[in-house]
């Protein structure tokens, strides 16, 4: 109650602060638009757990649903979401005057519903045989059924999934509340606070008032973390499931169920929770799982094409959009793909390396840990696309050079967004190695460096590849979001050379359907192949080093 009362008496001081000593006019609806970025990520939060629990039981319990819905959503969700936004855009502004509402809410859940699909899907395949074997003998089918055996199941996964679900609706909250299509920005009716720290970086280059709506954003967001999330990861536990069943000797043939935390074996980690969901989003999918899934993916472009275009696609429609702007960056296509992979490349070494150190750092000695895991705590809970404003007019103004400012602003926010599920992920490794491995280690002299490369690096390969997962995955958002700044009133906008940035001209500038599809296809082809050909691979290779003690 007193972080309650203390939290929101704080978050009051800070607006009515922020009013006062702002001059510019949209600033006076700060509390307002509070309000609505918040009921905005709650409501589609909401219809996310719904929507995610919902289909990932019906995917994870039916077999055809299982061959229709899984490999679809999975071939959806490795499609960056900024990369397919600006079609949405265009398909729900032909709806009306409430598609931009409707466009926010889509990019939302569309960020945000993935996790709790995938992590629901995990749980339920991962429900022991002879539990529910057991649990069907004893009449527990249909409704009875889920109700006492799978939701006990899945609740940390959905609570740890909604967790990601809230962050991630965060990150693209700048994305969502600030539209630039064609030329013109739309904004939410209700505004946001997405919208108010773009209008203070892109519309009045105030600086000042930038970090401090950062700032402000920040701390709704820790706040919140401190008052929900942190409390239901500790009640539900992400640890070995293992179901009690109690035999209620009052009745033949009934079942009682023993309360879902005593379901829960509070043990030792040995994954990191993300990986159940990667290893559920890898596996290997049949002929007939894929052909209905590239299948469902190109009617679903189709319609969105012949709704936004009003017809379909013709041979005449797509010569004219390949000889319309920006078509004419296409001919140095290869050039842009090497530039915006090395990027990512960069980025994700930087990152790497630097997760690795921190993480050993973080999981072996408790100093490091009591100071890092509080700035961590603060860090993670900023909105990492909100740093792109801040971050590009800060570094505008400290070199007079807006191309290299944009450069060194795409690599900053790439290691700032991927380095934290490999972060995570090897603290969660290295705190997890057996005290048996560490001791005999010992007795052996593995003492140092020689410790870290004998034992240290050989124990965390698993998390570091399913961290590698999650952290590409991610920097494909950031980097199509950070190649290209919009306008900025009379500005022209500024991009630097990438496929990322001709997706934005496509979508955003020129409205070039036929260019956007042809730039998200082959976006979606490059990471459809690091996944088949890198990470499956890697995957199976590294799954030898999981100990089980």
């Amino acid at each position: 109650m007193i972080k309650l009362t203390g939290g929101l008496v704080a978050l009051c001081i800070a607006a009515w602060l922020i009013v006062s000593i702002a001059p510019y006019p949209e600033i006076k609806s700060l509390p307002l638009y509070t309000v609505s970025t918040i009921f905005r990520i709650l409501i589609v939060l909401v219809i996310s757990v719904a929507w995610g629990v919902s289909f990932g039981i019906l995917a994870a319990t039916n077999k055809v649903a299982s061959v229709i819905l899984t490999p679809f959503i999975d071939l959806l969700q490795s499609i960056p979401i900024l990369g397919y936004f600006p079609i949405v855009i265009g398909f729900l502004f032909a709806i009306g005057p409430l598609g931009i509402e409707l466009a926010v809410m889509v990019l939302l859940f569309t960020s945000m519903a993935w996790a709790i699909f995938f992590g629901v899907l995990g749980a339920i395949r991962g429900i022991p045989a002879n539990v529910a074997e057991s649990s069907r003998s004893f009449g527990l089918t249909g409704w009875r059924y889920i109700r006492h055996v799978i939701l006990p199941a899945i609740t940390p996964t959905v609570v740890s999934g909604a967790n990601l679900a809230w962050c991630d609706g965060w990150f693209f909250v700048i994305a969502a509340e600030w539209i630039q299509y064609q030329g013109s920005v739309y904004t939410p009716p209700s505004g946001g606070l997405g919208f108010l720290l773009a209008k203070a970086a892109y519309d009045y280059k105030d600086m000042s008032l930038a970090v401090i709506l950062l700032a402000y954003i920040t701390f709704i967001v820790v706040y919140f973390n401190a008052l929900t999330w942190h409390r239901l990861m500790e009640r539900a536990s992400t640890g070995t499931y293992k179901p009690v069943l109690r035999m209620d000797l009052s009745g033949v043939g009934k079942l009682g169920i023993a309360k879902a935390t005593n379901w829960l074996h509070f043990g030792r980690l040995h994954w990191p929770k993300s990986f159940s969901i990667v290893s559920q989003r890898l596996r290997k999918y049949t002929h007939v799982e894929r052909t209905t899934a590239i299948f469902l993916v190109f009617l679903s472009t189709v319609f969105v094409l012949y709704i936004v275009l009003g017809h379909f696609p013709t041979i005449a429609t797509i010569s004219e959009g390949l000889s319309s702007p920006p078509s004419e960056e296409l001919v140095k296509l290869p050039i842009l793909i090497v530039f915006t992979m090395g990027r990512l490349f960069l980025a994700y070494g930087i990152s790497l390396v630097a997760a690795i150190g921190m993480g050993v750092l973080a999981a072996e000695h408790k100093r490091f840990a009591t100071v890092f895991f509080p700035l961590y705590d603060i860090g993670q809970g900023v909105p990492i696309l909100a740093l792109f404003p801040v971050i590009s007019l800060g570094l505008t103004g400290f070199l007079g050079n807006q191309g290299l400012a944009l450069e060194l602003t795409c690599i900053i926010m790439l290691v700032l967004d991927m380095i934290w599920y490999m972060f995570l992920n090897v603290v969660s490794a290295v705190k997890n190695i057996p005290s048996e491995i560490n001791e005999v280690g010992q007795l052996l002299g593995f003492r140092g460096l020689k410790r870290i490369t004998h034992i240290v690096v050989p124990s965390i390969l698993p998390a570091i590849v399913t961290g590698s997962i999650l952290s590409w995955g991610t920097g494909w958002n950031t980097i199509i979001f950070a190649e290209y700044l919009p306008s900025t009133g009379s500005a022209k906008p500024v991009s630097i050379p990438g496929i990322g940035s001709l997706l934005d001209k496509a979508g955003y500038e020129y409205g070039n359907t036929v260019v956007l599809v042809l730039m998200l296809g082959i976006i979606s082809v490059l990471v459809l192949l690091m996944e088949a050909f890198v990470w499956r691979r890697l995957l199976r290779k590294f799954e030898k080093y999981h100990v089980e003690v």
